[in-house]
């Protein structure tokens, strides 16, 4: 019998009171740790069943819920946010994707509680933050992290730094905005051409369609030239036209590692240009909707309206299954 066909949400935000009150922080006090007043959508973080109802409201049948920027404060923290995940699994079975959280930044012990997330409390992959400490995913220090992970066979989702301020500082919230999403695809660059060429078999849930990749894969391409080439010594150095990169063979080379990475569609705020334009960078196997509840996604109307422009768009029916759940099932095997 085929499986259902479900709709699932890549990115969605759960924040375990346990672990609140273990790095101390509360509903006034943000991601990054800035104390904030309270709004509607840090509230809605502490409450599953809010996110519930708005799952069923919406017509989602299966979220994936992370909480990558607490990662930095380290091991009694992750611990904290694991057991909750794995209570809040057990009392919703089916309705979540819960992904582990481990301090990948402080060595060893990571890899420890990274292997009773996934073989004792039954989660399906584990989160990482664009960079932690400063150690940006493509470093020697995450290549032990990497090597458990492929034994383990489980996928790798990622999450902005919101870190604050960040390369272009907060005038205008670009910190927020550009910089976050710069934050982003300077990852997708790190991990395809720096992390999978060694480590093909990992596999990268990206957000926020890769930070905006659609339109910066082609000037991506254009600087690429990692692999072996026939590249006259006078282009080195200088970006090349399309037609040069599949002229000198770049392009099957760049897209070996680069399509065996998954973006989710959250953070554009349901702009379907950038849906469409990502179904002309992107193969459809690789897009996964997404909503960042609660910080985006959280009008029922305005989500019903994004799941429903997604269902009309002009690509066969069955890719339109795949983009809304079935990659992501496909991917946690489910």
């Amino acid at each position: 019998m085929p499986k259902k066909s479900l709709v699932i949400d890549a990115q969605n935000h759960f924040v375990p009171r346990e672990a609140a009150a273990t790095a101390n922080k509360t509903e006034g006090v943000d991601f990054a740790g800035r104390a904030r007043k309270p709004n509607a959508a840090y509230v809605r973080a502490f409450d599953i069943e809010a996110t519930l109802r708005h799952m069923e409201d919406c017509g989602i049948d299966m979220a994936l819920i992370a909480l990558a920027t607490w990662i930095t404060p380290g091991m009694e923290v992750c611990r904290a946010i694991n057991d909750a995940y794995a209570k809040v699994g057990a009392a919703h079975p089916g309705k979540f994707l819960l992904m582990a959280h481990v301090p990948y930044h402080e060595g060893p012990g990571a890899i420890k509680e990274l292997h009773r997330c996934i073989n004792d409390l039954g989660m399906r992959g584990v989160t990482v933050l664009t960079s932690v400490k400063d150690i940006t995913l493509d470093e020697e220090a995450m290549f032990p992290f990497y090597e458990e992970v492929c034994r383990l066979d489980v996928p790798i989702v990622v999450h902005p730094s919101v870190k604050e301020p960040i390369w272009g500082g907060v005038k205008y919230d670009m910190s927020s905005s550009v910089s976050r999403e710069y934050d982003i695809a300077k990852c997708v660059v790190e991990v395809s051409q720096g992390v999978l060429p060694r480590y093909p078999d990992l596999k990268f849930v990206f957000p926020h369609y890769g930070g905006g990749i659609p339109a910066l894969k082609g000037r991506i391409m254009s600087w690429y030239s990692l692999a072996p080439t026939d590249l006259p010594e006078e282009n080195r150095g200088l970006p090349r036209t399309i037609k040069e990169v599949e002229d000198f063979q770049l392009m099957p080379k760049f897209n070996k590692y680069f399509d065996k990475i998954y973006f989710d569609m959250a953070g554009f705020g349901g702009w379907m240009t950038i849906a469409r334009a990502a179904l002309e960078a992107i193969k459809h196997e690789r897009l996964c909707f997404g909503t960042d509840y609660p910080f985006e996604m959280r009008r029922v109307n305005d989500l019903k309206t994004y799941i429903e422009n997604i269902r009309a768009l002009d690509i066969p029916g069955e890719e339109i299954e795949a983009i809304l759940g079935g990659n992501l099932q496909r991917l946690f095997k489910i």
